[in-house]
């Protein structure tokens, strides 16, 4: 009895060690099945500016990806391992360079194109925060997809100035106010207006103010409400990489959808996510 007992009790332990290598096996993930993503800018050697529509392959999955007007490019989901670039725009040098993405997380790196031949550094590959490599790939999509206007880095910095004086005569901003100096006046959006009750019983529509989001993030709980403006007087050029201007219709899903009747303007700023260029401030 105690024999048969013992062989019982080592065959169930055997069952009980085989189950759980098998439940380990299945939480484990293959390294080969690891994925990160992969963003970055294109730019021109000599001008430092943005080179839109550079066609720029990821050789091992054969996927190829256009820079947008900030020379932006992003791949999704791409194996972990070393991988080649090959980078092609016309009038510049084609550029073939490799990365290496060790773990599942999102990098950023810049090229930058000649114009002539000459010998270019190695390129440096930066992890950057998930969240980040989201907002630069919605913007993205919003750029592609022609809502809102928007003003970004060499605009900003060709015209220079505050945000009012970049917005101002945009299509649907309307600035108020007559004072001396730009503190003074105000922006609404068109057909930017919400109903008020100044008494029980009376109801009326007002003009309200845009919602300030900066780097992604609402610039003020108040002012977000409508019914107060925000100093735009502040954000100068100088410190911004890109503005989008909605109004109340076409503000994004993630800044208030339909629902911001008064409209929303986002500030993307040279201390907040990398924009365009790629470089620190």
């Amino acid at each position: 009895m105690r024999t048969r007992r013992t062989a019982r009790d080592r065959a169930l332990r055997g069952g009980i060690l085989t189950a759980l290598v098998v439940l380990l096996a299945a939480g484990a993930v293959p390294a080969e099945e690891r994925a990160a993503n992969l963003l970055g800018y294109v730019r021109g050697l000599q001008t430092r500016q943005p080179i839109t529509g550079a066609s720029v392959k990821l050789e091992s999955m054969n996927t190829v990806r256009v820079t947008n007007a900030l020379g932006f490019f992003a791949f999704t989901d791409v194996p972990l391992g070393t991988h080649e670039l090959v980078i092609e725009s016309l009038g510049h040098e084609e550029r073939r360079i490799q990365v290496r993405l060790s773990e599942d997380k999102s990098y950023e790196t810049d090229v930058e194109l000649s114009t002539e031949p000459i010998l270019l550094e190695g390129l440096t590959v930066r992890v950057i925060p998930r969240r980040t490599f989201n907002e630069l790939r919605d913007l993205d999509i919003r750029l592609s997809r022609g809502f809102g206007n928007f003003v970004l880095r060499e605009e900003l910095e060709q015209r220079g100035g505050n945000l009012i004086t970049l917005i101002q005569g945009m299509p649907g901003v309307r600035v108020q106010g007559s004072g001396s100096t730009m503190m003074d006046r105000t922006v609404v959006l068109r057909r930017a207006s919400h109903i008020v009750s100044p008494e029980p019983g009376v109801y009326r529509i007002e003009y309200c103010y845009p919602a300030i989001f900066v780097d992604g993030r609402r610039f003020s709980r108040r002012a977000s409400l409508g019914d107060q403006p925000t100093d735009l007087t502040e954000f100068l050029a100088s410190d911004m990489d890109a503005v989008e201007v909605y109004g109340g219709t076409s503000v994004p899903a993630a800044f208030g959808g339909g629902d911001a009747a008064c409209g929303a303007i986002l500030i993307w700023t040279r201390r907040g996510p990398r924009w365009i260029g790629g470089r620190d401030s």
